[in-house]
């Protein structure tokens, strides 16, 4: 199981286990019983995150928030298949990523002219669209509320 942090206030930092221990984390924010994840990691990342879950005693279903700070697919590659397993989470993202993160095949096509398919799949896995139903944008100062605990998103 990959490392996970715990610090006060609820924050978890979990070791996304990119090519190398400690190089990108996931975070996942607790207030009460409800979760926010901040990035999703790669596809590889799915088991540790769904893991990480558990072991603090919550389900797929206590994920309210899977906020993406960026789309680059370290912190985000994850996220479609990861939101096949949060069925009530709503994905938040950057309104000009968001598209990217519906239909991530422009992204992999860019990505792969650079890295080839072979290293796409070694580092990143399966690219899946995420749930467009489910997706919001967000803006500069959005507000989510995580069980009375507000959650401010600079841009």
């Amino acid at each position: 199981m990959a490392e996970r942090l715990d610090y006060p206030h609820g924050v978890s930092a979990l070791d996304s286990d990119l090519l190398r221990p400690q190089l990108a984390a996931i975070h996942l924010l607790r207030s009460g019983d409800r979760l926010a994840l901040v990035d999703t990691g790669t596809s590889h990342s799915l088991p540790a995150v769904l893991d990480s879950i558990a072991a603090l005693g919550l389900t797929p279903d206590h994920v309210d928030w899977v906020v993406l700070t960026h789309i680059h697919l370290d912190h985000a590659g994850g996220v479609g298949l990861l939101m096949q397993s949060l069925p009530t989470a709503t994905l938040v993202c950057h309104p000009r990523g968001l598209r990217h993160l519906v239909d991530p095949s422009r992204l992999w096509q860019s990505a792969t002219v650079v890295y080839g398919e072979e290293e796409m799949r070694r580092s990143y896995g399966e690219l899946v669209n995420g749930p467009a139903e489910r997706a919001r944008p967000s803006h500069d100062e959005m507000v989510l509320e995580l069980a009375g605990r507000p959650l401010r998103l600079i841009d």
